[in-house]
């Protein structure tokens, strides 16, 4: 339960239109290296659960602990991108300021074409 916003996440200013963007791109890493960490979740319970010392388990119940170590990585990572993605609405809405301000794209020159200059073909 929260009280307010804190100084870190005060609302956006709604004259700069940037400010309801969020230009982390924290979310976009976690959403692409979660099948990694799962996997390793998965491979780790496993080494854990076959070198344990007087733990006896056949390989079914080690590949159930696998199992269960890679669905908890991704039910982890699940609710953290659901937290992220709360967030963007958020600063969507105005209503927290971006974890990192979006940076504005360079302007775009129109290039000019000289009348004196001979052409090349």
């Amino acid at each position: 339960m929260t009280s307010g916003p804190t100084p870190k996440e005060a609302p956006a200013s709604p004259a700069d239109p940037l400010a309801n963007t969020e230009g982390s791109l924290i979310g976009r890493f976690v959403a692409l290296l979660s099948p990694v960490f799962a996997i390793a979740a998965g491979w780790l319970a496993g080494v854990v659960a076959s070198r344990v010392p007087g733990v006896q388990l056949n390989p079914a119940q080690i590949a159930s602990f696998m199992a269960v170590a890679s669905t908890s990585a991704l039910t982890a990572t699940w609710k953290w991108l659901q937290g992220w993605q709360q967030h963007e609405q958020l600063v969507a809405r105005g209503a927290v300021a971006p974890r990192k301000q979006a940076r504005a794209t360079a302007p775009s020159r129109a290039r000019t074409v000289s009348a004196h200059r001979p052409n090349p073909i």
